[in-house]
């Protein structure tokens, strides 16, 4: 009778470490913490010295994610790389059903262990198994207080392994949906930074074109029509210019931006466009030069886009220096590539915000009434398309170079 009462308690116990280990699962929300619960949880109720969970990656021949309990980060360390889902492991993914072993030397499936791996005899393997397709496998090593594990054992283990199938499933929901929130969020931000700052440049540019036409219309002194004009005229190039970057963003985020390769000489195309810009520099009393080396390299690109990049970055340069400083435009070859450097003398950008400046609709100084609109960000994009890229470097008090990067000739021509 002691006998029967004591194998009673026993099962009762273990009965209630089962529906406390599936309580536990299934009150984790996170894939990482659910996974960790799962081998946790298992090597408790089955009573084994060493538990591991091994996820497919979506080749279905390597793991993706293997999490262990009863060993040491430390030991975890010295073992080194994971397992590439061999031998045994490999056996619970290609045939979904438990293997048991009393010694894993002695299986003819064995793979062996890596260097600094504990000694490990009896083995229980069972597949996690979700919508009809194994993604997973969970074992157990050492049984602790037996030879190896038995059918009880097993059993536990397949039941374990169901409730980790669907506490999973649900934590890949979870995870889904906070990463779909927070694109939801990034997206809501953007719309705010969006609004904001179109009113802040549109109302900029516009009370411009407002309060210089007024005193076209009340003052009749020619020298003040004359800068009232051309006022007029910069205001209304600026609004233009504001409203064409937001249409290239909108069609370079719908991927509807395609180039027109042509062979350009990049000399002859940097003359072109610091004489477009020259009349904005000399308004500031700014100084464009222009440094090429001979012969001037050619290149293959479009040269429309091409233009449309050095002169966002050209008037961003000028909008940001003093007057009576200078902007350099230099070319230079690079391997089969050619780099075009744009520096300026302006106040420098903090390091902290230097990847920011490339987000739409960010500002460059919240104080200072000078946002970088979209200019940067249409420009590093088009690099893109164009098969290069744009990038910055900068320190404080000690202007910046933006560096536009192209191949001689694009991978898709």
């Amino acid at each position: 009778m002691p006998k029967k009462t004591s194998e009673a308690s026993r099962v009762r116990r273990r009965f209630e470490r089962l529906l406390s280990a599936g309580v536990s699962v299934f009150s984790e929300r996170s894939l990482e913490r659910v996974l960790q619960q799962v081998v946790d949880s298992a090597r408790n109720v089955v009573g084994a010295r060493y538990a591991a969970l091994g996820v497919l990656a979506p080749d279905r021949k390597s793991l993706s994610r293997f999490v262990t309990s009863g060993l040491s980060d430390a030991h975890r360390r010295r073992i080194g790389a994971v397992p590439s889902g061999r031998g045994l492991l490999g056996l619970v993914f290609r045939r979904p059903k438990p293997i048991r072993t009393a010694d894993i030397t002695r299986h003819p499936k064995r793979h062996g262990f890596p260097p600094h791996h504990p000694i490990m005899k009896s083995f229980l393997g069972v597949p996690i198994v979700s919508h009809g397709k194994v993604f997973g496998n969970l074992y157990l090593t050492e049984k602790i207080g037996a030879r190896e594990f038995d059918a009880e054992d097993e059993a536990i283990a397949v039941l374990l392994a169901a409730d980790a199938a669907v506490a999973i499933e649900n934590a890949r929901l979870n995870d889904e949906g906070q990463r779909l929130l927070g694109q939801v969020r990034e997206m809501q931000r953007q719309r705010d930074l969006f609004f904001a700052m179109m009113n802040h440049e549109l109302r900029n540019a516009l009370t411009g074109v407002y309060g210089w036409a007024e005193r076209l219309v009340r003052n009749k002194a020619p020298e003040s029509a004359a800068h009232a004009a051309r006022e007029v005229y910069e205001s209304a190039d600026r609004t233009i210019t504001l409203l064409n970057n937001f249409l290239d963003l909108t069609r370079l985020d719908a991927g509807k931006v395609k180039p027109v390769w042509r062979d350009l000489e990049v000399a002859t195309a940097l003359e072109r466009t610091l004489d477009g810009v020259r009349p904005t520099a000399d308004a500031k009393h700014i100084t464009l030069e222009m440094q090429c080396p001979t012969p001037a390299p050619t290149l293959r690109t479009d040269p429309m886009r091409f233009e449309q990049i050095l002169v966002n970055l050209l008037t961003n340069a000028i909008r940001h220096s003093p007057e009576q400083r200078t902007v350099l435009v230099r070319a230079a070859t690079v391997d089969s590539e050619v780099k075009f450097d744009v520096t300026d003398q302006g106040p420098g950008i903090p390091e902290e915000l230097q990847g920011r400046i490339f987000e739409p609709f960010e500002q460059f100084d919240p104080h200072s009434g000078l946002g970088t609109g979209l200019g940067l960000p249409v420009s590093r994009r088009l690099a893109e398309v164009l098969g290069g890229r744009l990038t910055v470097q900068s320190k404080v008090g000690r202007g910046a170079t933006f560096t536009l990067t192209l191949p001689q000739v694009p991978p898709s021509t």
